[in-house]
């Protein structure tokens, strides 16, 4: 009897072993594969449109938007919800246009990709960025980390371009009721203040991750921003559901 009790007890724990050992296995195999999955600047968009989707209002003035049903894949405005208006370009402005706020020329143009004169994709010449895309792996990585895309209308996206944020006198609006200004000379763009801190808490992520240097100049003023402008619920569980795609949070959220 002592005989086979003994021996079921080894059968319980060998059991459990082997129960333990598959669990760690199944654990390692999925965490191997969500640190394998590559998300390029198309998907990356397509994930954040669907997130959004559920929020509904763009990054830089609140807009509402949704499907357009003309065009079908593109986000449409509803201008009358935030009172935005065109500075000039009234065709671009109507539709949702995904912005890095820490632009691709930042981490791209010292890349050789970016420089290279000999770049084919699809048997077409191509330079700047679509050969980065092309043909740099890591810059995809960077160009589609999805702490750095927002929503927001296509015009003031144009606008924008590669120009810091920064602090612009006056308030001059060009684009109707909604809260932004670009002053071209100066080569910046001012954001309202409640996505002050979101915007230098984007910099010193994709500083911290990428060691992408932040603007000559900017680093006090985004420091008072991250200040006077803390996370928000919103901010927050946008940071955990990005984590599920791509495994990192940022920091500085946290």
């Amino acid at each position: 009897m002592k005989q086979i009790k003994y021996f079921s007890i080894f059968i319980f724990l060998f059991c459990l072993v082997s129960i333990f050992l598959y669990s760690q296995s199944e654990e390692t195999e999925s965490v191997r594969e969500k640190h394998n999955r590559t998300i390029d600047f198309q998907k990356a968009k397509r994930i954040l449109k669907r997130f959004y989707k559920k929020v509904g209002t763009d990054f830089y003035c609140g807009c509402r938007f949704s499907d357009d049903i003309e065009v079908p894949g593109r986000l449409k405005i509803d201008f009358e919800s935030c009172g935005l208006a065109s500075r000039k370009d009234n065709h671009r402005q109507t539709w949702i246009e995904w912005e890095h706020i820490v632009p691709a020329h930042s981490f791209g143009k010292d890349r050789e990709c970016w420089t290279k004169k000999d770049c084919e994709l699809n048997g077409k010449h191509v330079r700047g960025r679509k050969c980065c895309q092309a043909t740099d792996p890591e810059f995809n990585q960077i160009e589609a980390d999805l702490h750095n895309i927002v929503p927001v209308p296509g015009e003031i996206n144009a606008d924008r371009g590669i120009f810091s944020y920064g602090e612009i006198e006056g308030e001059e609006r060009n684009y109707g009721l909604c809260d932004f200004e670009v002053n071209f000379k100066e080569q910046t763009a001012e954001p309202k203040p409640n996505i002050r801190g979101d915007i230098a808490r984007t910099y010193f992520y994709m500083e911290w991750k990428y060691g992408i240097v932040i603007p000559e100049g900017r680093r006090k003023l985004y420091e008072s921003w991250n200040k006077l402008d803390p996370p928000d619920t919103f901010e927050i569980r946008k940071n955990e559901i990005i984590e599920r795609f791509q495994s990192v949070k940022n920091p500085f959220i946290d």
